[in-house]
């Protein structure tokens, strides 16, 4: 099934906590690929926790998770390209 998820930028923490939440949120498949210990924990706790497990991480701990989940966004096949890189 495609989709039109738009993964959203980030450039600093708090910007990749957003893109992070909004993925957790909309819950796209290939999210199940990413195998990051601090995803599976976010997976496995109330929305609501999430922002604060995020802010209280390292910033590098939420970088690389961000750089995880770009990257399976962009390995994903089930997006519907708007013809620009995000």
């Amino acid at each position: 099934m495609k989709t039109n998820f738009k993964m959203k930028e980030a450039t600093n923490k708090e910007e990749a906590i957003i893109s992070i939440l909004d993925v957790m949120k909309e819950n796209p498949l290939w999210l199940n690929k990413v195998t990051d210990s601090l995803a599976i924990l976010l997976k496995t706790i109330e929305e609501e926790h999430r922002r604060f497990l995020l802010e209280k991480s390292v910033e590098e701990q939420v970088i690389s998770l961000f750089v995880k989940l770009k990257t399976e966004y962009y390995n994903n096949d089930n997006i519907i390209w708007n013809g620009k890189w995000s």
